[in-house]
């Protein structure tokens, strides 16, 4: 079943974010396996989020297990806050 994951922090800034995308997904054109979509963007109250959708919560860990943690690790970066719920529903519209 597909989830929406959403990862926050008041301590992350898009700096440290795009440092972190650039080493976890540095092939743009190569997702990881079971990600669906990905989106990033300031908080209104400050910080960073990321909210995602990924074919399975399986396969969001094991990429998040085995390469994000990793790579935030060595960025030094502040931990975040993960919520993962199972999707309900969705709407991708075709491209034109």
């Amino acid at each position: 079943m597909a989830v929406l994951v959403h990862n926050q922090s008041a301590d992350w800034t898009q700096e440290l974010y795009e440092a972190a995308f650039d080493r976890v997904i540095p092939d743009r054109t190569n997702p990881p396996p079971g990600l669906i979509a990905h989106f990033g963007a300031p908080r209104d109250a400050g910080g960073w989020q990321v909210i995602d959708v990924w074919e399975s919560e399986d396969a969001f860990r094991r990429f998040l297990d085995g390469t994000v943690v990793p790579a935030a690790t060595e960025l030094g970066a502040p931990p975040f806050d993960t919520v993962v719920v199972e999707l309900h529903n969705s709407l991708i519209p075709a491209a034109p």
